[in-house]
């Protein structure tokens, strides 16, 4: 058992300390007093919001519905064929963006 009367800091006394990467003090130099850092109200998040994953969602559609129209386009009509259908697809594609974008 420690007979000794040392207690250990409270809080309000560690924080009316500097902190310890503060710049020190030169002579002749006056620093004001530390203060805490003050507590701003954080923004408020919404808990069910959600991201917006239909462009995700459209690529993926876009992808998977390209395969067998490549096939589709490029055995009926060639190369054109095909160039046809991933403009289409590309169009599609670009006509969403363009209206989703935040204006």
């Amino acid at each position: 058992m420690s007979t000794s009367q040392q207690r250990e800091p409270t809080n309000d006394q560690l924080w009316a300390q500097p902190p310890a990467d503060a710049p020190s003090v030169q002579h002749g130099q006056v620093v004001a007093p530390y203060t805490a850092p003050s507590s701003a109200p954080l923004p408020a998040v919404h808990p069910h919001a959600q991201a917006d994953k239909t462009q995700f969602v459209l690529g993926i559609v876009s992808l998977g519905i390209g395969v067998p129209l490549s096939g589709i386009g490029g055995g009926i009509g060639g190369l054109a064929g095909l160039l046809i259908v991933w403009v289409g697809i590309v169009l599609v594609n670009f006509v969403y963006g363009w209206t989703r974008r935040p204006h």
